[in-house]
């Protein structure tokens, strides 16, 4: 577990008690899969305390084994529990429970919208100082230990194999909606624990969409196709794209996805250790520029990758994000021309003291 982070975030903001209710962060800092419903609240002195659904307690109570205090809640009593759960609201109970602590300083991880938050700080604004914990939080989570980078590895390695198993099979002639239900289900064969978003599998006209969904329309010769695919392992998630060449494509298409490829290896030459994020997409830009696409180009760069698909740092114009090594950052510049086709590329990048380390091992373009 990573509680340890939160004592410092504690001591960071000189708070008596702080508590997290977004999944994700109660993932990062428990370690625990399928944290929905889980809360943490640690305090200076106080044993750390993790509220959980009462049909969650036996898995919770068996991951955190005896290192934290776990205490079951339900809307009603339940047989069969060793510990009588928490009833009524549970933010009731957590407010009474502050007040019994006489805390006066209260962090939440309010940059994250939940119920929890949303009621405890309505309802604590006139009994304590409530402070925002939500950018220290994402700074914590945006640097990832070796162990956390393995697991994004090897979500990778499962992705891309899977994609190229069912590249082999062939895709012309299928529809978006089956390459991309092919690509999910190899990659749960292979051992991911679900995938890390919907698969983009986006043709011709409907490549021009940044985030378009998968439909009927079938992979037709001339097409370019996007890509966007990523599993979940561990609760870490990968995150790559690639477009596809169906046969000969039109010159301008070929030399959009020239351009892009150009522009992604360019902004990635960028990325070290203290470089400001907003650098890389800058360079891209300028890539993008020389041939005209750069008014095409509609979104960020990039962002960071972890737990959840879009972390920290973001690779974006404006950003003031600073990257950091063990750093893992998207780079995907794309070029999108309504009614006719769109190109992305996208490559994971482990941020270096001193450069970088390109994670995927497939060719930038089919």
């Amino acid at each position: 577990m990573r509680l340890h982070k939160l004592k410092n975030i504690l001591e960071e903001h000189g708070l008596n008690s702080l508590i997290v209710s977004y999944e994700w962060n109660v993932n990062y800092y428990l370690k625990l899969p399928r944290a929905s419903g889980t809360f943490i609240i640690v305090e200076s002195e106080a044993t750390p305390k993790v509220l959980t659904p009462a049909l969650d307690l036996w898995r919770v109570s068996n991951h955190v084994k005896s290192k934290v205090e776990v205490l079951p809640y339900a809307g009603y009593e339940l047989p069969g529990l060793d510990v009588k759960p928490i009833t009524g609201k549970v933010s009731d109970w957590v407010i009474n429970y502050l007040r019994s602590s006489k805390a006066r300083k209260v962090g939440l991880d309010l940059s994250y919208v939940t119920s929890l938050n949303h009621e405890l700080q309505m309802r604590l604004a006139n009994e304590v100082e409530v402070v925002d914990v939500g950018p220290s939080i994402a700074a914590q989570r945006s640097v990832k230990e070796p162990e956390e980078v393995e697991h994004i590895k090897k979500a990778l390695s499962i992705a891309e194999t899977a994609f190229v198993r069912v590249l082999e099979n062939g895709v012309l002639g299928r529809s978006e909606a089956e390459v991309s239900a092919l690509i999910d289900s190899n990659m749960r064969l292979r051992g991911a624990e679900g995938i890390a978003f919907d698969t983009i599998v986006a043709s011709g006209p409907n490549s021009a969409y940044p985030h378009a969904y998968p439909t009927d329309r079938v992979l037709t010769e001339g097409d370019l196709v996007v890509v966007d695919f990523g599993a979940r392992v561990n609760s870490y998630c990968s995150d790559t794209t690639r477009s596809l060449r169906m046969g000969k494509v039109e010159p301008e298409a070929m030399k959009a996805l020239e351009a892009v490829k150009e522009a992604l290896l360019e902004s990635t030459e960028l990325i070290r250790e203290g470089v400001q994020s907003s650098e890389p997409d800058s360079k891209a830009r300028d890539v993008l520029r020389k041939y005209g696409l750069d008014k095409y180009f509609i979104h960020s760069l990039g962002h960071g990758v972890g737990v959840e698909v879009h972390e920290k740092p973001r690779l974006a114009q404006g950003s003031e994000d600073v990257l950091v090594e063990g750093m893992v950052v998207t780079v995907e510049p794309g070029v999108y021309i309504p009614g006719r086709y769109g190109v992305r590329l996208e490559n994971l990048v482990l941020v270096r003291k001193s450069g970088y380390e390109v994670l995927n091992k497939l060719p930038l373009i089919f």
